[in-house]
């Protein structure tokens, strides 16, 4: 998963969340699809946060200013 970027995970994530909503899937296939997408989710999560740190270092109109994503 390291080496996935974050629009291979998000297609990925989407990908099992259509499978967990077609109820096509056995319950072991099923926990195991659920597990997966947590992991890709704190991947898209961590990676998310990364960005944010790095866009928050941007200099606009000269000065340094924070940048916040709201919830």
């Amino acid at each position: 998963m390291e080496n996935m970027t974050f629009e291979q995970a998000m297609t990925r994530l989407e990908d099992i969340v259509k499978k967990l909503e077609d109820h096509t899937v056995s319950l072991d296939d099923s926990v195991a699809l659920f597990q997966e997408g947590v992991q890709l989710s704190k991947f898209c999560s961590d990676k998310l946060s990364s960005v944010e740190e790095k866009v928050s270092q941007i200099m606009i109109d000269g000065e340094l200013k924070e940048f916040k994503i709201e919830d």
